[in-house]
C-alpha cells in the first residue's frame, strides 16, 4: 500500500498510455501489412495479365516459378489481404461509423 494518494492514479495512466501505444503499434503493423500485401497482390495479377494464355502456358516460366504457381501465390496472397483488411475493419470500426456518421450528418451538407 502506497503512503502517495496519486500513485494509483499514476499508475492507471501509465496503463492506459501502454495500452494506446500496443494499439497504434497495432494499427501501424496492420496498416503495412495492408499495404505490403495489397501492392504484392497486385504486381502478381498485373504478371498474371500480361503472360501469354493458351492451353499450354501454365508450364510457363516466369521469375522462377509457373504461370500456374503465380497464380496459386496470387490467390493466396489475395486470402491474406482479405483476412487482414477484415481485422483492420474490425479494429477501427468505431472510427469508421464515426466517419460515416460525419459523411452522411446534416449539418455538413450545409457548410460551404
Amino acid at each position: 500500500m502506497s503512503l502517495d494518494p496519486g500513485a494509483h492514479g499514476r499508475a492507471h495512466a501509465a496503463d492506459r498510455h501502454r495500452q494506446s501505444t500496443q494499439k497504434a503499434r497495432l494499427r501501424a503493423l496492420i496498416a503495412m501489412s495492408l499495404i505490403v500485401l495489397w501492392i504484392l497482390t497486385a504486381l502478381t495479377g498485373f504478371l498474371l495479365y500480361i503472360a501469354p494464355a493458351g492451353p499450354r502456358s501454365g508450364g510457363l516460366i516466369m521469375f522462377l516459378l509457373t504461370k500456374a504457381q503465380w497464380a496459386d501465390v496470387h490467390f493466396w496472397l489475395s486470402v491474406a489481404a482479405s483476412l487482414v483488411t477484415i481485422g483492420h475493419i474490425a479494429i477501427d470500426w468505431k472510427a469508421l461509423t464515426a466517419c460515416v456518421r460525419f459523411l452522411t450528418s446534416v449539418e455538413r451538407k450545409s457548410m460551404p
